[in-house]
């Protein structure tokens, strides 16, 4: 099979003949710029410093040759606009932890005088700063700059405006990534704008200069209590113009793009849903019902929702919504048992994920304990297809080498290229 064929037969929720395998295909299954690094020094791949995809998470392209060595079977058409509203198309040097990278030209860092970086929305120093990486940090955190929400003056626009329209340097940069690695055949995979109704990676606005509304975590999480009809007519809002991209690409791309990233909202913690289901019942659920619905109905593509934590109850909802695949399948949160999560749901949604923990046993266990977790969750997860193999979420910064490579080489085994 080709990847694409591959894929397209996993999400059949039929035996393909091999697991897929997925690491840089979308915004939550990347890894860390210091290991690409390292990664392409292990293989031996000609030297490039890593191209940062996303400031907040330090991520980096996982570029074609890599991606070869890896044995990656999904294709990102990669931001073209970062957390914090950096273009990705012109790039300048910069050292992360001793490590050569690339980050986007117009990106502005000044120094927090305790050894640490701010940086700004659209690389705009002349209003706040909106993220913050402190000493010996490894990522930016988002800073929350808005005024003190007033619901006598709430205005729904101002939340609204996180679902930015698609421009037309969009599409130009997507269908020149598309063209220059449609020859691989691999799954494409996109996430065309915000569509996430309050992902909290988002909802501080980092890429707005000046942002308004619910900006605060904490507030908006309980903003379906506090003021149901504000976050209602936010997530009609929402759809609209969710739609209205979601039209643009189709007739861009068509049925040259595979899958739609369309939710990065978490819902979960370590130990549970932080939200009843009646609550995502009532707000959250029609929103993603109609924007998968539409998506169902009028193109080819496939949707995947990432959410991290032990959401177990709330995964026979995010089927009710339509959505076809789940990241990053955190089987260390509460209740996510592995076994009970395939026996449950898998032949109704796809599992995208979950292939090692990287809490502890990526990051701190031996090569042998990371082959074993890889092995049984692969026995696990690929029955009767339905399953793509990922790591819980994104490989961290300072993963040793030699547990990446265990875990690769446990895929490569399992699926008998080794």
């Amino acid at each position: 099979m080709t990847s694409k064929e591959r894929v397209r037969t996993a999400f059949e929720h039929r035996q393909p003949d091999k697991v897929p395998v997925d690491f840089g295909g979308t915004s939550t299954s990347m890894i860390n710029c210091q290991v690409t690094a390292q990664l392409r020094d292990y293989f031996g791949l000609e030297y490039r410093p890593p191209k940062i995809n996303d400031m907040s998470t330090m991520t980096a392209y996982t570029e074609p040759d890599l991606a070869e060595a890896m044995g990656v079977d999904i294709q990102q058409l990669y931001n073209y606009g970062d957390t914090y509203g950096h273009i990705n198309t012109e790039w300048k040097e910069w050292e992360y932890h001793g490590t050569p990278i690339l980050i986007p030209k117009n990106v502005t860092l000044h120094d927090d005088g305790k050894g640490g970086y701010y940086v700004y929305p659209e690389g705009d120093d002349t209003v706040a700063p909106s993220g913050h990486m402190p000493a010996g940090g490894f990522y930016f955190d988002n800073l929350t700059r808005s005024p003190e929400f007033d619901e006598d003056e709430a205005d729904p626009e101002d939340n609204a405006e996180d679902y930015m329209p698609v421009s037309d340097d969009q599409i130009a940069y997507h269908k020149k990534v598309l063209a220059d690695t449609k020859h691989l055949n691999k799954w494409v995979s996109v996430g065309p704008a915000y569509m996430g109704a309050g992902d909290a990676n988002n909802i501080p606005g980092p890429n707005i200069k000046h942002p308004k509304g619910i900006r605060d975590i904490s507030e908006w999480y309980t903003a379906p209590l506090l003021y149901p009809d504000y976050v209602e007519e936010v997530f009609e809002l929402g759809v609209e113009r969710s739609i209205a991209n979601l039209k643009k690409y189709w007739d861009a791309f068509g049925s040259d793009i595979d899958m739609i990233t369309v939710c990065g909202t978490d819902f979960g913690t370590q130990r549970g849903p932080f939200m009843s289901i009646d609550t995502f019942k009532e707000f959250y659920l029609p929103y993603y019902k109609k924007i998968n619905h539409w998506i169902h109905e009028n193109t080819t593509w496939k949707t995947y929702k990432h959410c991290c934590g032990g959401v177990f109850p709330l995964i026979p909802y995010f089927i009710e919504a339509e959505f076809d695949a789940l990241n990053p399948v955190q089987c260390s949160a509460e209740g996510m048992d592995p076994r009970a999560l395939k026996d449950t749901y898998g032949k109704d949604i796809v599992f995208w994920g979950g292939g090692v923990d990287t809490q502890r046993v990526l990051p701190f266990g031996t090569p042998e304990e990371v082959r074993k977790q890889v092995l049984e969750r692969l026995e696990i997860f690929s029955r009767d297809g339905g399953y793509v193999i990922n790591t819980i979420h994104n490989i961290q910064a300072n993963t040793p080498i030699p547990n990446v490579i265990a875990m690769l080489d446990a895929i490569k085994e399992f699926n008998g290229d080794k």
